[in-house]
């Protein structure tokens, strides 16, 4: 187990800077999604309740609106964040 191998410096460059981006998404890249997940699911919990309960009562038609506009601010923000290249977060 005493042979060397010789790696030429762009190899090693390549390894660090691949070795950096798996730190970064690690500490930043998976917790924006899961955050970004859960931020997307409670604005469709909402907006699946608000529909059921419109259905029982049409009373109640108006937290459809303001559940579903919710949701579509929700998803407009995710999708500048990720325009602007930038990792989605809560």
């Amino acid at each position: 187990m005493g042979t060397k191998i010789p790696i030429d410096r762009d190899t090693v460059e390549r390894m660090i800077l691949l070795g950096m981006d798996v730190d970064r998404y690690e500490a930043q890249v998976i917790p924006d999604l899961q955050a970004r997940v859960g931020t997307l699911t409670r604005a469709l919990k909402e907006l699946v309740g608000a529909v059921a309960e419109a259905r029982r009562n049409p009373l109640f038609a108006g937290q459809v609106d303001t559940a579903s506009a919710r949701a579509q601010l929700v998803l407009e923000t995710g999708l500048g964040q990720l325009r602007n290249g930038k990792p989605p977060s809560a």
